[in-house]
């Protein structure tokens, strides 16, 4: 059998490669603080970002290493998500104003994503070149223009159909038959992202304590008594940004919210380092990539122009990097056929959090703030709701979103772990072989 892994191959994300992360206390815990900030992802890193500008003080707590959370590893693609429900789908549910609504807060966020950069004054190597989506007939390419002419509702929405005598100038492959351009879509590099959000709030003074799990919320009648292990703190008011990882590391008495999250494992792939004319051929236009395959698959040049970068739900029930690789090896080879002897330099893995009505949700609980369930579409989504959740905090105007007023949905017996997962992942990856 061949090794597909390079003499280099490593269990670690490509994007952590070459980018220190900056240093955050170690002291002993201060004895309050106005937030607590519970998990330090995109969410928890804006939110308290913003909330620092504001004259708060604020302590966040990550029972991970930082970046180590699906934020720091994930395909760093962007895009304003036009939900798996899509438009018909949504209005089924809530009605056309609201459906319309909802869509137009992923607008909302991809737009607002360049300007909050800016303000900031992050370099996370953002590209917005666009997404190219393929499908594999000529049926599937109609039912694709229909749905993104009813798109064009949406205030900003753009979109190019490409035929099929155009797919070659989108991809070095003939896997599929046409596509569409997503013109808002992009990219970047999420763990300089990370790194960004961590030292601005460093120099303002917040602190972050990192693998650092908290273990238990109590209410007081001045805010949240928050249990850790390194000790105790008072905050005035409290905010769970766990997203995928709210089972594994929420406090245990804490389920309300890993009952309505789906855990998904996200897994990727670096190649080794490929000629630039490699690259060029199969990505001529420099977009990010995917396709209508029912298992997700995303895929892109590393930002040096130097990698593939592959990413697919992972199927594997014990997150086995080496195991999800040579799927996800087997599935990029399907796309780029020449890419037979190209061998893995990197391998990884996050958890997602899906919900189970396909979209985020954010307000206030019981006393504590939250804003999670980006359903695998979340790094613009997370800043633009930060922004929006900090608003709410500092009890601020025109901080309500369409997703504020969606009831948060369970299912009954579900505990927050998604068994059934693996067996879906592999019908659908049954339902593709039959497509194609």
């Amino acid at each position: 059998m061949q090794n597909i892994f390079s003499d280099t191959y490593q269990e670690t994300p490509f994007w952590h490669h070459n980018v220190t992360m900056p240093k955050t206390n170690q002291s002993e815990l201060p004895k309050q603080s106005d937030i607590c900030i519970v998990g330090a992802g995109f969410t928890g890193l804006t939110v308290a970002l913003h909330l620092l500008e504001a004259g708060k003080s604020v302590v966040i707590f990550d029972a991970m290493k930082l970046g180590q959370s699906a934020s720091g590893k994930n395909g760093g693609m962007i895009g304003p998500s036009l939900h798996k429900l899509g438009l018909s789908g949504l209005i089924n549910t809530h009605g056309e104003k609201k459906a319309l609504g909802v869509l137009q807060e992923g607008i909302n966020a991809i737009q607002y994503f360049p300007t909050f950069l800016k303000e900031q004054n992050i370099d996370c190597e953002l590209s917005l070149n666009g997404r190219f989506n393929g499908v594999h007939n000529q049926k599937q390419l109609e039912q694709v223009e229909r749905k993104c002419e009813e798109f064009t509702k949406l205030d900003g929405f753009k979109y190019t159909m490409v035929a099929p005598e155009n797919v070659q100038d989108e991809i070095g492959s003939s896997h599929y038959h046409g596509g569409v351009i997503y013109n808002l879509d992009g990219s970047i590099q999420p763990y300089k992202l990370i790194a960004a959000l961590v030292q601005k709030i460093v120099d303002l003074g917040g602190e972050i304590y990192e693998q650092t799990p908290v273990t238990e919320i109590v209410k007081t009648s001045s805010g949240h008594q928050i249990t850790t292990s390194r000790g105790s703190i008072k905050a005035g008011q409290t905010v769970i940004a766990t997203n995928g990882y709210s089972k594994d590391f929420a406090p245990k008495s804490l389920t309300y919210f890993s009952k309505r999250i789906l855990p998904l494992t996200s897994a990727m792939i670096a190649t080794q380092e490929l000629p630039s004319k490699t690259i060029k051929k199969l990505f001529p236009k420099n977009r990010i990539h995917g396709g209508n395959h029912r298992l997700v698959q995303y895929y892109r040049p590393s930002p040096d122009g130097k990698r593939i970068l592959f990413g697919a739900r992972g199927d594997d029930l014990w997150d086995r990097d080496q195991y999800n690789a040579k799927n996800l090896h087997i599935l990029m080879c399907q796309i780029f056929p020449d890419m037979q002897q190209t061998k893995i330099d990197f391998a990884w893995h996050g958890k997602v959090a899906y919900t189970f009505d396909h979209g985020p949700h954010i307000g206030q609980q019981d006393s504590l703030f939250y804003a999670m369930g980006f359903c695998g579409s979340g790094v613009t989504r997370t800043i633009y709701l930060a922004k929006k959740l900090s608003m709410q905090i500092l009890g601020e105007e025109n901080f309500q979103t369409e997703f504020h007023s969606l009831n948060f949905q369970t299912k009954p017996f579900y505990n927050g772990k998604p068994w059934f997962m693996p067996f879906i992942i592999k019908w659908h990856s049954f339902m593709d072989k039959m497509n194609r």
